[in-house]
């Protein structure tokens, strides 16, 4: 959980459209990230569709930016055998998940 929240920290850095180098991460930002992750990691697509609704950033965005765990959300999802969430992410940030399944 500690890995969750410190990479949801270290995307919502990246997301955010403000500096660089902020030093304040929104509560609620931070939570909303964590529960994609979870989501991700539940193999759920109508939960990890709700996350993402709930966050209000794009599926697009999320797939690109976030971090779980030190990973990319597709990766992160393979990893934790949620096929259906890997490929849902896999869809909408344009990533060829039969590659990346080879690769792992």
């Amino acid at each position: 959980m500690k890995k969750i929240i410190i990479g949801s920290i270290i995307t919502a850095g990246i997301l955010l459209t403000g500096s660089a180098q902020a030093k304040y991460i929104d509560k609620n930002t931070e939570a909303n990230l964590v529960k994609i992750c979870e989501a991700i990691k539940s193999n759920s697509r109508i939960r990890l569709n709700l996350a993402i609704e709930d966050s209000g950033i794009t599926a697009k965005a999320v797939s690109k930016g976030l971090v779980c765990n030190g990973y990319d959300p597709v990766t992160f999802a393979i990893i934790n055998k949620a096929q259906n969430t890997a490929k849902f992410m896999a869809r909408k940030g344009n990533v060829d998940y039969e590659a990346l399944l080879a690769k792992l």
